[in-house]
């Protein structure tokens, strides 16, 4: 179950605090996928009530990664071969639809913001920080949504890029060897180069088939850790 937290908890933000903790534990795969939430439990140890907790954990099943059990109570959403099949195929189409408008259609703000995020994924991949390149990979991918000019494409491929946020935290965690992780981290800062480099020179097809390899990336990497872990809480 989750580590203690009430002690360091800032007043007044029941919901939000609850909803964060468990968010955070489930990302980190601290709260495995298919570990039971038990509400008692979790209000002792994030100590609030049983309101914001019930509230967290409606909200995280909206975002898919918890499962409401009738009568049961709720659980971490299992990840499965089939669900991570589907996720790869359709954030394969939206990462190579809003990469290629955004090489059509970005503002010199957007850039800005691309680039920014760009060289914080860098800078957080030089310190070694896991939760770091989570956030700056994810930062950096909506800021391409953004640039797409197109607001409900952009918000569906954040919401899958959200949902896809425990595999990648498995594709930046994962060490088969050091070598190996240092090998694929380098790779998504290349990527990452290339695809910026193809945004501001309005390059859509050049843009658009380096979203399409650095999906494949990302897909082969999840994939390799599957294939190799035989994790007994994934089900295949």
């Amino acid at each position: 179950m989750v580590e203690t937290t009430k002690d360091r908890r800032p007043k007044g933000t029941g919901t939000r605090w609850a909803y964060e903790e468990i968010r955070n534990q489930i990302l980190s795969l601290q709260l495995k996928p298919g570990a039971d939430l038990d509400e008692q439990v979790l209000i002792g140890i994030l100590g609030v009530s049983r309101t914001p907790i019930r509230e967290a954990l409606i909200r995280l099943a909206a975002e898919g990664l918890v499962e409401m059990l009738p009568n049961r109570g709720a659980r971490v959403s299992r990840v499965d071969l089939s669900g991570v099949r589907e996720f790869f195929e359709a954030l394969d189409a939206a990462q190579r639809m809003v990469t290629r408008w955004a090489a059509l259609r970005r503002t010199q703000r957007d850039i800005t913001i691309i680039d920014a995020g760009r060289r914080s994924f860098e800078k957080a991949a030089a310190d070694g920080d896991i939760t770091g390149m989570m956030d700056t990979n994810l930062a950096f991918h909506e800021a391409i949504g953004t640039a797409s000019g197109n607001a409900l494409v952009a918000k569906h491929y954040a919401q899958l890029l959200a949902l896809g946020l425990r595999l990648s935290r498995i594709s930046l965690a994962y060490e088969g060897t050091e070598t190996r992780r240092d090998q694929h981290i380098g790779a998504i800062v290349e990527d990452h180069r290339i695809m910026t480099g193809h945004i501001v020179a309005g390059d859509a097809d050049a843009a658009e088939e380096t979203a399409r390899a650095h999906t494949e990336l990302f897909r082969k990497r999840v994939l390799e850790y599957m294939t190799s872990s035989l994790a007994t809480d994934m089900s295949f």
